[in-house]
């Protein structure tokens, strides 16, 4: 079968899928009911009837009205119109979903609509990057593009009005444009003649790496840990290309040039407007959005203990599906299963590391299947850095935000879901050879005897229903070396194929019962 062939009968169903999945989400979401949606809305507004940009002042955040509007369920006699602190956003997002917003006739459905278009984009990006990182491999990338594509919580971001959805969007292309830079062969080497730039590093494609970078500056501020991504991975290909510091100028001169041409306009405007040094008018916003709980006060009135525990189990929770302004929460159930299933994939990873050339026992690879595996595991490492990277500057940007605010919400760990699926499907494609799944039905079946211990223990009864779970997905490891090979695919779609009906009951089973007025 060929590639294309391949890409058509396994991707396509896989859009269809989200976008029908992504346009329910944005038709049954009530309205406003996704975390700060009206002040987003309001932008956009603005900005289609007024032809100019709006400027955040006094008054734009009013807490108390919020708080109270948000208790009741954003009643109709309550207007939105009050709620303006995003006026402060970066402008891109805002400039496409106007005329949309104009088209609408100012339905809030259709920007929702628009929304959910990106992030189709997104799910292709996160399956061609899992081509580019890992090959033939093409279950790996699929798996990615589905963990992507079919999140409830990312499912109720993307259906949203809001800048989350684009600022992922010109992301994922970076990632894409650098795996590609860091995986092209070195030129010259071992002919003892200095590197040349690569055809993948070509003028156009750094002047496409200045473009990319000039639209995330005027897309969102949490996706600005693009430039040191970029930086980094340019720094890294002239050090092992052993580049001539003329070569590195006239580089850093076509990237830099497109991306001053783009982001320097707003910064401009931005102090005129706000003044010296607030570029980004954080500033003015931190003047006015005052009342949220800051981590200080959180720590004097409660302790660092229920602090972390808070931070772990709401974001862990909130990265699955958390609905509305964090308030609507699936089936404790629901959160069980995903832990075991997270927890599995994660062993998976980590036997990964431990064997990481050893074929399975009674498998027998063709040498087709040997060259791809070899493939992915020696050709994509370099990519595989970056991406890890990628992830961990989203975790520090996390981490020092909720130093400031406690918001420990999934959805802003979302700039590094692409590395987290295909972390995911790598996973989840270990623990399924036979000698793990062994592993980790055992491991499975101790933490069952543990549950029950600390039951009896505690005096609090035994816990039927993570007993009943955890035996049953430890039923289905243990029982897997006995399957016959060609379910491996089966096998292994199995978790992606629960994400859509996961998704379906958060949104008519959560959301629409939970936050419809």
């Amino acid at each position: 079968m060929s590639a294309m062939k391949h890409t058509y009968l396994t991707l396509v169903p896989l859009l269809l899928i989200y976008l029908a999945l992504a346009v329910l989400f944005a038709v049954y979401t009530p309205a406003w009911q996704s975390p700060d949606e009206p002040a987003h809305y309001n932008y956009v507004r603005y900005l289609a009837e007024h032809g100019r940009f709006p400027v955040l002042q006094a008054g734009d955040y009013r807490h108390d009205y919020l708080e109270r509007i948000k208790s009741q369920k954003f009643s109709p006699d309550l207007s939105v119109d009050p709620i303006r602190y995003e006026f402060h956003q970066p402008p891109l997002y805002y400039l496409l979903a106007s005329p949309v917003y104009w088209l609408a006739g100012g339905r809030l459905v259709g920007v929702r609509l628009f929304s959910a278009l990106l992030g189709g984009g997104i799910v292709l990006l996160a399956y061609a990057l899992g081509r580019r990182v890992f090959g033939a491999r093409s279950a790996l990338a699929l798996g990615a593009a589905a963990f992507v594509a079919l999140l409830p919580q990312h499912l109720a971001t993307v259906a949203q009005v809001g800048n989350d959805v684009l600022a992922e969007l010109l992301y994922a292309a970076l990632l894409y444009l650098l795996a590609t830079w860091v995986m092209a062969p070195q030129s010259g080497h071992g002919s003892g003649q200095a590197s040349l730039p690569t055809a993948a590093r070509s003028p156009r494609s750094l002047i496409a790496l200045g473009v990319l970078l000039g639209l995330i500056l005027i897309a969102k501020t949490t996706v600005y840990i693009a430039l040191p991504l970029a930086g980094g991975a340019l720094l890294w290909l002239w050090r092992r290309e052993r580049a001539s510091a003329r070569r590195i100028l006239a580089e850093i001169a076509l990237v830099a040039a497109p991306a001053a041409v783009i982001a320097l306009p707003w910064y401009i405007r931005n102090i005129a407007v706000y003044g010296w040094p607030d570029l980004l008018g954080l500033i003015r916003h931190d003047q006015i959005v005052v009342g949220q709980m800051r981590l200080a006060d959180f720590i004097a009135q409660y302790g660092w203990t229920a602090y972390w525990r808070r931070g772990v189990e709401w974001t862990f929770k909130s990265f699955w599906g958390i609905f509305g302004w964090m308030g609507a929460w699936m089936d404790s159930r629901a959160y069980f299963v995903l832990a075991l299933t997270s927890s599995v994939v994660a062993a998976g990873l980590a036997l990964r590391g431990a064997w990481p050339l050893q074929p399975d026992r009674g498998a027998r690879p063709t040498p087709h299947a040997l060259r791809n595996t070899q493939y992915a595991l020696r050709k994509p490492h370099y990519a595989i850095r970056l991406l890890v990277i990628s992830a961990g500057l989203t975790l520090l940007t996390y981490a020092w935000y909720n130093a400031q605010f406690v918001q420990h919400q999934g959805r802003y760990l979302f700039t590094a879901l692409i590395p987290i699926g295909l972390a995911f499907a790598a996973g989840w494609e270990r623990a399924l050879i036979p000698r793990n799944s062994r592993i980790l039905a055992g491991g499975l079946v101790i933490f069952a005897i543990v549950l029950a211990g600390w039951g009896v223990l505690a005096q609090a009864g035994l816990p039927k229903w993570p007993l009943a779970l955890t035996a049953a997905i430890a039923a289905g490891l243990a029982v897997r070396p006995w399957l016959p090979r060609r379910l491996d695919p089966l096998l292994f779609g199995l978790p992606f194929a629960g994400l859509p009906l996961l998704a379906l009951y958060a949104l008519f089973g959560v959301i629409v019962p939970q936050l419809a007025h």
